[in-house]
Parts: structure tokens; sequence; C-alpha cells
């Protein structure tokens, strides 16, 4: 006797690359009776925030050779630059040791380039829309209510959604400002034409000295921005750039495991002394390389103090500016147009079309100021990420997601389920940056393709016994996919 079996569906909730990624790990794993769904409002997928930005000054941060769809061919995003010739005629996109640090959106059209065969095949399908609302049934499947007033069921629903914009610091919320018109308040850099009302002598506040004040930076002075830029920070530290030429990772950070974040710091210290014939570079990118490991070997409380005291240092190193834009800072650094500060905003307040400001040194030291234009590229605004989606809200309302015990990020197992105290859901998974609480290094394409590709293997494990050849199997019943 043969039945019909209810063909399990996976819904992705985010196109962005961790969700494209995971949908074409899933489409190229052979199983027929498999529906995958990738719920994301944009036109193409795999571009989101990072890679759908039009500005070619936006460049990925490492080269191209390092990126791949394909974790099986880390080479493979470099040889499709190659064969379809997609950083023809922008020479600053080459080195001279023959790295290439292409435009963001490059990536993206390469990854849409790569799904497109999956999508017009039927093998995934892209619904642009907006997941409302999600909530499981006394069946265990999952429906999900979108903004475009669809509701569509499905057995296996997977979190693959970007962190939230930056919160502007509080001296800055609650301004009354004019829009279109100075002073010029940039809360979110990413927001399409965030920029435009900055006239090119304006001088310019930013707020956060990591890689999103560059690419604030590189769109300014593309336009041809000529006013001063002050860039301040607690620290004042900036972004690193990347060795004159390519350098192989050295050290050894994981035997025995480090306990403490102090332990972490002093080993990483000792190697950097011990080998100062090697880059930096080489070194941070062997930390790198073990940042899951050496994460893992912390418990929770080193865990907190290591991102309390030691992550800005991990990302001004860890995150490495492009040789291109770092060209374009030096030299308006090197003109008087770009200048450092380790410095918080204290006050702020608006006086005809500026902006009058009270800057505090590290030493306390308070000085005043005057501004056209701030912008803030403080980084995600991590405390925010389940009230910043209804369809978050609303999981964490049911008990079923919570924050991550370190504030990074959603609160997952090892597996890549959603937790709740002890507890996990069966079928509802975090893919990417959101994992990045268990993982400890989710904010690199090389961590997060790695990552997605695991939990691709475990949801093809999970779906495996409901999928038989073409959504028929012999002697099985009809009853919903129960995990």
């Amino acid at each position: 006797m043969t039945c019909a079996v209810p063909v399990p569906h996976v819904a992705i909730i985010g196109g962005g690359f961790s969700g494209a990624a995971l949908a074409w790990h899933l489409a190229r794993a052979n199983m027929p009776a498999l529906r995958i769904t990738v719920f994301e409002p944009r036109p193409t997928l795999g571009a989101g925030l990072a890679y759908g930005t039009t500005d070619p000054h936006h460049r990925v941060n490492a080269p191209a050779a390092r990126m791949s769809l394909d974790t099986d061919n880390q080479h493979d995003f470099m040889d499709w630059i190659i064969q379809t010739g997609a950083v023809a005629g922008d020479d600053a996109a080459w080195r001279p040791d023959g790295a290439c640090f292409p435009a963001r959106a490059v990536f993206g059209r390469y990854v849409a380039d790569r799904l497109a065969p999956l999508l017009a095949g039927g093998a995934i399908t892209h619904h642009r829309a907006i997941v409302q609302a999600a909530h499981r049934r006394g069946d265990n499947r999952w429906v999900l209510s979108c903004g475009d007033g669809t509701v569509t069921e499905a057995d296996i629903v997977v979190i693959a959604t970007s962190h939230p914009p930056p919160r502007p610091p509080a001296p800055l919320r609650g301004l009354a400002l004019r829009p279109g018109a100075h002073p010029v308040l940039v809360a979110n850099p990413w927001d399409h034409g965030a920029l435009d009302d900055i006239r090119a002598t304006d001088r310019v506040l930013v707020v956060g000295t990591g890689l999103s004040m560059a690419d604030a930076v590189a769109t300014l002075n593309a336009r041809g921005h000529r006013g001063p830029v002050l860039a301040i920070s607690r620290r004042g530290q900036r972004s690193r750039g990347h060795a004159p030429h390519k350098v192989e990772a050295f050290g050894a950070f994981t035997t025995p495991p480090a306990r403490t974040a102090r332990a972490v710091l002093r080993r990483v210290r000792d190697t950097l002394r011990a080998s100062a014939e090697q880059p930096w570079q080489a070194v941070f990118d062997r930390l790198r390389e073990q940042a899951a490991d050496i994460w893992a070997a912390l418990p929770l409380v080193e865990r907190r103090r290591l991102i309390r005291h030691l992550r800005p240092f991990w990302d001004t190193h860890r995150f490495r500016i492009s040789p291109p834009t770092e060209d374009i800072m030096s030299a308006r650094h090197r003109a008087g147009l770009l200048e450092f500060m380790a410095a918080r905003l204290t006050q702020v307040t608006v006086e005809g079309e500026a902006f009058r400001v009270t800057l505090r040194h590290r030493n306390g030291h308070a000085r005043p100021a005057a501004f056209d234009a701030i912008i803030t590229t403080t980084g995600p605004a991590h405390g925010d990420i389940i009230t910043a989606q209804p369809f978050l809200s609303g999981l964490a309302a049911a008990g079923m997601v919570e924050m991550d015990p370190t504030g990074l990020g959603l609160h997952v197992d090892a597996l890549g389920r959603a937790c709740v105290g002890l507890r996990h859901e069966a079928t509802l998974f975090v893919a990417g940056p959101l994992a990045r609480g268990r993982f400890g290094e989710l904010m690199g394409l090389p961590e997060v393709s790695r990552q997605v590709a695991r939990l691709s293997a475990v949801l093809r494990a999970l779906v495996a016994p409901h999928a038989g050849p073409a959504g028929v199997a012999a002697g099985a019943s009809a009853e919903p996919f129960t995990a």
C-alpha cells in the first residue's frame, strides 16, 4: 500500500546572504521531496543589507579569494569574477599582489547568479514579503503571516534575519529636526539616500570609527565632499588594514583551551611578542580560524568579560578595511579632512542650521564643537533584536525565543535550534549572525558560510525520514510532519 506523504516545507525568514546560502545548500542536496521558501522583500536573494548597496565605493573587506557561497570551493567567487569579467574597468579593485576587493554589489550579483537556476527550476521559491507573525499550531506545523496578506504553512522555520540598525546615542534622540534641511542627522547610513542632504563643505561628525564609518567617508569623498570629518568612539580605535602582501595564518590558541578572557589575551600577546617577524594580521587570521573553539571553551562569565573588555580591540583588527577604502581614508587624513578622536557625545543642541555638541575625551576633558551633519555608525543595536521585528516579538511572547545570555543574538543550542532556558524548539532554527552568541564569530562571510552549511546538514537529516522519493513513501502515513 502506498499513500502520499506531505512534502516537508522549510521556510527561511530573511533572504540576505545567510538565508540565501542556506537555501542554496538545501536545494543542492538532491532531495526532490523538499519545499524551500525564502521570505525576503528585496527583489533578489543573497544581497541583503551588506551586499545590496549600489555604491561602488562600498567594497568587500576580505579578498575575493576568501569569499565563497560554496564551502567546498573556496575560490568559487574569484572564479566567477574571472569568468564573467565582473570587475572590468574597476582598476582600484586589484592590488599589486593580485588580491581583489570588488564592490559589495558584485558579491551580491554572484550569489544571485548561483541561485538563479535553482529559482528558475522551482527548487527554491522566493516570496517577496515581510513575515509579520509566526506561530505553531497544535499539530506542530508553523503558520507564517506576511505583510502582503498571505498565510503560509511550514514544517521547519529558520530565522535568518539581520541585526537591527544602529540606535542613535541618547543625546541625539528626540531632537526636533526638519527633513531635508540642516542640520542633518543620519541615524542609519545604510538607508537609501541617507547622505544626500550633506553638502560638499559641511562639517561632519561621525559617531563610530568602524567599517561603517569608512563606508560613509568613502561615499562622501566620491561625492566631492571637502569639508572636515571628525570620527569619534570611546577608545578612538579605527578599523585596521590588510597586510601589504599575502600572509599565512600563524599561532595556536586552543591547546590547551583558555578558560578566561585574561588567558586568551595573554596568549595573543605572547604570540605577538615571540613572533615579531610575523605580521599581526597572520596572528589574527589564526585567531579567526580558531575563534569558535576559543569561545566554546569560555564559561559565560568569561564570554561576557571578553565582550566588555576585548571586543573593541578584536573588532578593529578582525574586521579590516579594504585597501581601496584605506587609500581614501589616508588621503583625507593627510589633507586634514579626516580626524579621529577618543571621545563620546554627551550633549547636543540645535542652533539654526548647526549642531552644538559637547565631546568628552577619555581624560575627562570636555570640548565644545559645531557640526552641520552627524552620522551614527555605532554598529548593530543588539538589544533591539527581538523588539525590532514583530514576528520575533511574537515568538518571544510565546516563549519560543529569547536573547542569548551574552546579549549578542538569539539563544540557540549547538545544532542551531532556538532555545528558551534549557528547552529547545525542535523545528525552529537560527542561521547567520543572530546565532553569534552560541558560536562566537558569525559576522564574517566565511564563518557564516560554514555555519549555514552545517545547519543544512542538520535540516536534511531532520526531514529525510519524511521525504520519500517524489513525495511518496511505501507504507508511510499521511500525518503532518513532526520532529
